[in-house]
């Protein structure tokens, strides 16, 4: 073989080893692209087609777990936001005359005094009336009615109070007790929220006096 028939192989054969090359470039590279348009399995539920058009999915993290739905505590009728005598208590405030009114009856010869403070102990609401004094010129009131009002009492000797409907009756103590405490244990059917505290004749249902109820330490 010649020095010129030497160089063409030799040519020849560089050639189909680039070639070979190529083509194996080629097929490596076609792989690589399938692999990366193939979906990744996750734990990520699939998106559900919403009524309107569009996608609906659940939230998840990065690692494609469910993001847990935050927890609240829910008021008797579904609202996730606590009732009134789990957030707002204690509160306190001291009983004065109250002035009659349009549709509010007052006892005028007869008054009520004293100090109320409402506290939460657990699952208990403490409605506490201390240095209850009745005073009356005529008749001799031996009890009083004790009502936890959503209406307001504002002013004092004498004090204004705006009736509600939605009024709770704690029931009737004698006016001579000078302390006493009702333990109200989940009390979901007071008024959401209490503003005031009033005391009433029993008989007549005359305003006696009310405390206008605000937060304190």
């Amino acid at each position: 073989m010649t020095r010129a028939s030497r160089r063409w192989l030799f040519a020849a054969v560089a050639l189909l080893a680039l070639v070979a090359v190529l083509i194996a470039w080629r097929a490596i590279q076609t792989e690589r692209g399938i692999d990366a348009a193939e979906p990744v399995a996750t734990t990520t539920p699939l998106a559900e087609q919403g009524l309107q058009g569009g996608t609906l999915v659940s939230p998840s993290n990065t690692l494609g777990a469910p993001v847990p739905e935050p927890a609240t505590d829910d008021h008797a009728d579904g609202s996730p936001i606590d009732p009134w005598w789990r957030r707002v208590p204690p509160v306190a405030g001291d009983l004065v005359p109250i002035a009659p009114i349009d549709g509010i009856a007052s006892a005028d010869d007869r008054s009520a005094s004293g100090h109320v403070r409402i506290a939460r102990a657990g699952e208990h609401l403490l409605v506490r009336i201390t240095d209850l004094r009745v005073a009356s010129s005529d008749t001799e009131l031996p009890g009083v009615r004790v009502v936890l009002s959503e209406g307001t009492v504002v002013g004092a000797r004498p004090g204004l109070w705006t009736g509600h409907e939605d009024d709770d009756d704690l029931g009737t103590i004698p006016s001579d007790v000078g302390t006493i405490t009702f333990d109200l244990e989940s009390p979901r059917g007071i008024p959401d929220p209490v503003r005031s505290l009033v005391l009433l004749d029993p008989d007549s249902g005359a305003v006696l006096g009310g405390a206008a109820l605000l937060p304190t330490d």
